[in-house]
């Protein structure tokens, strides 16, 4: 068995525009070229991990989700709630905790913080 690691993901939005903007916002994620000319966006994180927005249907929710990990989940939930973005309040999980919101498309998405 070979070594590997996260790469990139690739998420299906209704609008590749709102969700460039939403990712960008209050994930820190920037906008990098694509290199092809398919429709989307390509947001790349500090660490160099991606997520490849695709125009598309979004799949109904059955608990499939994205994970970030934050240094300071109050904060984030605080910014994100100011919003006016519905996001379950932190709750431990084993020394952790965790939230969860959707994206602009339906995506289920979790906020974490290492214990």
């Amino acid at each position: 068995m070979m070594n590997s690691g996260l790469h990139h993901i690739a998420l299906n939005v209704t609008d590749v525009k709102a969700a460039t903007e939403f990712y960008s916002k209050y994930f820190a994620l920037i906008e990098i070229p694509k290199p092809n000319t398919r429709s989307g966006a390509w947001l790349q994180a500090t660490d160099g991990r991606q997520i490849h927005l695709r125009e598309g249907e979004v799949p109904e929710d059955n608990g499939q989700h994205l994970a970030f990990l934050v240094e300071d989940i109050s904060e984030v939930w605080k910014a994100l709630t100011d919003a006016g973005i519905a996001v379950t309040p932190p709750k431990a999980i084993g020394s952790a905790l965790q939230s969860f919101l959707h994206d602009p498309a339906g995506n289920r998405l979790e906020i974490h913080q290492l214990g």
